[in-house]
C-alpha cells in the first residue's frame, strides 16, 4: 500500500518477532550441531529455514537478534557455533 510503512514481521507471518525467529535458527543449528559437529553452515540451515515458512526477513532478523544476544555465532560469513547451553 503506499505510503504505509514496511513491516518486516506481520500478523500472519510464521515468526512474529525476531526472537521466534531466532530461537527456531537455534533449534536448527542445534540439530545440525548435536553429533559433534562444532559448525552448522548457513547455506543448509537457511533452506531448512525457509522451507521451514520463515522469509528472507525473518531470518536476517533472527540471525541478527540471536548474535545479539549471543546465543550463536557467524564466522567467516558461513558457519555458526551455538553459545547458548
Amino acid at each position: 500500500m503506499p505510503g504505509s510503512p514496511h513491516r518486516t514481521f506481520v500478523p500472519d507471518s510464521k515468526y512474529q518477532t525476531p526472537e521466534a525467529a531466532a530461537r527456531e535458527l537455534l533449534r536448527i543449528f542445534r540439530e545440525h550441531t548435536k553429533n559433534g559437529y562444532p559448525y552448522a553452515y548457513t547455506g543448509v540451515t537457511n533452506m531448512e529455514f525457509l522451507r521451514g515458512g520463515g522469509s528472507v526477513d525473518e531470518y536476517r532478523a533472527g540471525i541478527d537478534y540471536g548474535v545479539q544476544q549471543g546465543w550463536f555465532s557467524v564466522e567467516a560469513g558461513s558457519r555458526v557455533s551455538v553459545l547458548l547451553t
